[in-house]
């Protein structure tokens, strides 16, 4: 139980950490070029020092620079001779440090001018979704040893869905939703045992945004889910059981969720899940839903 609650705690912390707005270094190197003569600038000890011509994305700031000019979208940072990294700062995005020998410089050499090419996605208009789903659930539930496989059963869940897009690729998303789930299961010892469920699920999930068309997105996430049962019994006819959920298993249910969103003209969604549960009740849930975004 305990390795399943680690598990679980690590899937949180990719799905939060996986949204970091970065910038990307695409390409760094010497260029095939001078600095005229009213563009060198000499340290304080009277050296030359190189220019890291900076392009690709529009930048705020650098740290690690003698000195740093802007030419419209351009930004030169100028380097003393043997400098070996720089930071660069952008709004909403974590800074980047930049150690010129992961791509191939030792180190930035007087009177040299070299190209510094940047890839910053950027922040998406609208951050903020709220979308209202429902949908069939297909369920079943590991038994322990000795009991065997038990069969699905159909349910149903509704609920409500928040998603925040850090940049048009990467999210994350949350939401509340109520949802019937439960297994059928029998052998020479138990004659028709049913389990029949509520609860209240609370998905935690990072996710990727694709837009395949002007009217046709994809959307794919994953992470942990947390749930806790409402109601439900599980009964028997022989023999001749009923018990609530919580006097066979934790109230509190742990577990790892998957899953596919087609979103047609940015509000009408159409998708499918999978939940594996950790806890010592172990559901097992496919489910296809139908949403309306805001």
């Amino acid at each position: 139980m305990k390795q399943r609650f680690y598990f679980s705690v690590i899937l949180l912390m990719l799905s939060l950490t996986a949204f970091a707005q970065q910038i990307e270094v695409k390409r760094f190197g010497l260029a095939n070029q001078f600095i005229a003569a009213a563009d060198r600038i000499n340290d304080y000890d009277g050296d030359p020092c190189a220019v890291i011509k900076i392009q690709g994305a529009k930048i705020d700031s650098v740290s690690g620079a003698f000195e740093v000019r802007k030419f419209g979208a351009e930004v030169w940072a100028y380097m003393t001779d043997g400098d070996r990294r720089l930071t660069i700062y952008k709004q909403g995005y974590e800074p980047k440090s930049v150690v010129f020998k992961d791509y191939g410089v030792d180190d930035v050499k007087g009177n040299k001018v070299y190209l510094m090419t940047l890839f910053a996605p950027e922040l998406v208009k609208q951050k903020l979704f709220v979308g209202l789903h429902g949908g069939v659930n297909f369920s079943t539930a590991g038994l322990g040893v000795g009991y065997g496989s038990a069969k699905w059963v159909t349910g149903f869940h509704i609920g409500a869905s928040v998603t925040y897009k850090f940049t048009d690729i990467f999210g994350a998303s949350t939401g509340l939703y109520f949802a019937t789930r439960g297994y059928k299961y029998s052998d020479v010892n138990i004659v028709n045992e049913k389990g029949d469920f509520q609860f209240l699920d609370i998905p935690v999930m990072a996710l990727l945004h694709f837009d395949l068309s002007d009217a046709v997105a994809l959307q794919i996430q994953a992470g942990p889910y947390f749930s806790v049962n409402v109601g439900g019994k599980v009964t028997a006819d022989f023999p001749w059981t009923s018990e609530k959920f919580s006097d066979k298993y934790s109230a509190f249910q742990v577990g790892g969720q998957g899953g596919f969103k087609m979103i047609f003209a940015k509000h009408y969604a159409i998708g499918a899940d999978y939940q594996h549960g950790f806890g010592n009740y172990e559901g097992k849930t496919v489910s296809v839903n139908v949403g309306y975004i805001f």
